[in-house]
């Protein structure tokens, strides 16, 4: 069993996910988002969409998978997904997985266990909760760049911001019709800014063609 002084010990190295800023901005324009506020923003989004899901899934399951999925980052800082895609994804996890291993060790060793297998399973993307927190982190991270000035973008948010990782919300109906939503948004929140050339050719065509 984990007892209180466990607990606070692991509190006290997780509370540095607050102090870790991500590539996108803060609503109010004037700082970057944590990874804190970005773990809450999406098990708000999980809360929201639960009713909505063609698929079954373990709510409290996934609520924790969102929980820990970017614990890592105390260590390893965020890492934009334009940026992350040019990574050896190999070393990439097990750098990773070897840092949440070590943020893990104040806990007794089931909830160690527990946690650390919900980690690999998100990693691995392969069940139903996995696949859904895996979007939701891609759905979340794609909105808030929705709700932020368009000055804020970089040349990477541009190229990834419409239609990024499109084939990870094929697995229900409801998170296909969110994602496409949140593409429509993104194309006409670049396009009423005058800039589409900014955005890959193929991506203009799909959003002129509808799609």
């Amino acid at each position: 069993m984990t007892t209180p002084a466990q607990i606070l010990a692991f509190l006290r190295e997780a509370e540095k996910l607050k102090r870790v800023l991500r590539h996108c901005w803060h609503g109010d324009e004037r700082r970057q988002e944590s990874v804190a506020e970005h773990t809450w923003m999406m098990m708000l989004l999980a809360v929201l969409s639960f009713d909505q899901l063609t698929v079954q899934v373990d709510q409290l399951k996934l609520l924790k998978m969102i929980l820990i999925h970017d614990l890592v980052e105390i260590y390893h800082g965020d890492i934009p997904a334009f940026e992350k895609d040019l990574m050896n994804q190999q070393e990439l996890h097990e750098a990773e997985r070897t840092a949440l291993v070590r943020l893990l060790e104040p806990l007794d060793e089931n909830i160690r266990a527990e946690l650390l297998a919900l980690w690999d399973e998100f990693e691995a993307n392969e069940t139903t909760e996995a696949k859904l927190a895996n979007a939701l982190d891609k759905a979340e991270a794609l909105s808030q760049h929705l709700f932020v000035d368009i000055d804020t973008w970089t040349q990477g948010d541009y190229d990834i911001q419409p239609y990024y990782r499109d084939h990870f919300f094929n697995f229900d109906g409801f998170m296909r019709q969110l994602k496409d939503e949140i593409d429509r948004e993104s194309m006409r929140k670049i396009e009423a800014e005058n800039a589409l050339d900014r955005v890959k050719p193929e991506f203009v065509a799909r959003y002129r063609n509808g799609s």
